[in-house]
């Protein structure tokens, strides 16, 4: 997903934009799509083209390190939230607030074109009137996972009236056991304006558990010991009634046995962890949770190597599409944060803020398709490439042509041209090579 409002990158951009020539591909098949064959939908195909792809290319100290340049080089996107003020001062919080301003061209929800006293009605229920000199901050932690919306409303907010693939009031999801900081509450009280670690917007507030103090919360999102899910998704049947949902790069405490008797005895150890979850009146309570031994998780962060790298994003292989989080799914630069995510590094949530962030950037800009096979051959797999409206990891090369996966909603097919010469659009909406 790319920032709505800025577009094209003021920064040098990694324009990919050589199109190979093959043969047409069906909606629905995306293992046909041109020049990709059966073998190359695994990680080993590519980890055993790596010369060393099992060399660490930061420790955690230096992640840490890295982290700290990333919160430098973009303070208004990226945040240390346990050193965030305790209070925002009404111009700060206002600015928050209101830093989305309502959409100046259509848009339909339910079918119908929206009016200006549906925004009226939207503006009221951001409570600005609420919003004190003084305004405390509060400390929760998600107990689901749930979206970040634009405005305080769960409403769509299509460009088309058909159109249920893009709803531009989704801005973001988080998982369970998100830090969030709760910034200011809607008229009604429904929802919490918040922060994460990436990005703000008006979460559900039955979605958030409240600690009662800072120090409570620090307890919980800052464990000595703690699990990461490493697979793509990890389904728990417990606690609570509903089933919860940890997805790849979601951290959980170990509780303090860490690891319990298998369900079978002679076989893996289960982990007990601490889930999240939302006392009768909101506030933060935990409860115990057995990991399967034999689940994809891992006790601290995956080690950072090319090779786990590409292990990871071809675990979401296949995956559907979704714009902002929708469909309990991931967008292009979703995808790619939740890959490093399980490394602990702290990218920003859209495509052209993470192309800022800290590290080595190279540009595609004004090269020819020669310059730009060059350079291609310089990268390593791994590298994050971008243009103005997307992000691809890069895979490597093989026979001559070049490679990325990447989470997709449509390409261009050369050899289906429309009326107009522009490119047949095939659409796979899916993690794709």
């Amino acid at each position: 997903m790319f920032n709505k409002k800025t577009g094209i990158a003021a920064a040098a951009l990694l324009l990919l934009l050589l199109w190979m020539p093959g043969k047409a591909v069906s909606a629905d098949a995306a293992e046909n799509v041109p020049n990709v064959i059966p073998e190359m939908l695994t990680a080993d195909f590519w980890i055993d083209k790596l010369p060393e792809p099992d060399q660490v290319i930061m420790d955690g100290e230096e992640i840490a390190s890295f982290n700290r340049d990333i919160i430098r080089t973009q303070p208004e996107l990226i945040y240390d939230l346990t050193d965030y003020p305790a209070s925002l001062n009404k111009e700060r919080l206002t600015k928050l607030v209101t830093m989305r301003p309502f959409p100046d061209e259509d848009r339909y929800s339910n079918g119908r074109l929206v009016d200006w006293a549906y925004y009226q009605n939207l503006k009221e229920q951001m409570n600005l009137p609420g919003i004190g000199e003084k305004n405390e901050v509060a400390y929760g932690v998600t107990v689901r996972r749930t979206n970040i919306r634009t405005f305080p409303t769960s409403d769509e907010s299509l460009s088309e009236p058909d159109d249920k693939e893009f709803d531009l009031f989704q801005e973001t999801a988080a998982g369970p056991a998100e830090p969030v900081l709760v910034l200011h509450h809607s008229l009604d009280g429904g929802w919490c304006f918040v922060q994460i670690y990436n990005y703000c917007g008006w979460m559900p507030a039955a979605d958030i558990a409240v600690a009662k103090d800072k120090e409570s919360w620090l307890a919980y999102v800052k464990p000595s010991e703690y699990l990461v899910v490493t697979g793509n998704r990890l389904g728990l049947g417990f606690p609570g009634p509903l089933p919860v949902e940890l997805t790849m790069g979601t951290k959980v405490p170990l509780a303090d046995g860490r690891e319990t008797g298998g369900v079978v005895p002679g076989q893996a150890k289960d982990y007990e962890v601490l889930l999240p979850v939302r006392g009768a009146n909101g506030e933060l309570l935990t409860e115990t949770a057995l990991i399967p031994g034999g689940a994809d998780v891992s006790i601290g962060y995956l080690s950072y190597t090319r090779a786990n790298i590409i292990r990871q994003a071809f675990k979401i292989l296949g995956e559907r599409y979704g714009w902002g989080g929708m469909f309990n799914a991931r967008d292009c630069s979703a995808f790619v944060m939740d890959v490093y995510k399980s490394f602990g590094l702290m990218l920003p949530r859209n495509g052209d803020e993470q192309e800022r962030s800290a590290g080595v950037t190279v540009s595609f800009e004004d090269l020819s398709t020669r310059q730009r096979c060059e350079l291609l051959d310089t990268l390593l797999p791994g590298a994050s490439l971008h243009t103005p409206t997307h992000e691809l990891l890069y895979l490597g090369r093989h026979e001559g042509l070049y490679y990325v996966i990447h989470d997709i909603t449509s390409y261009g097919d050369a050899s289906r041209p429309n009326p107009d010469g522009t490119l047949g659009k095939i659409v796979l909406n899916r993690v794709a090579v």
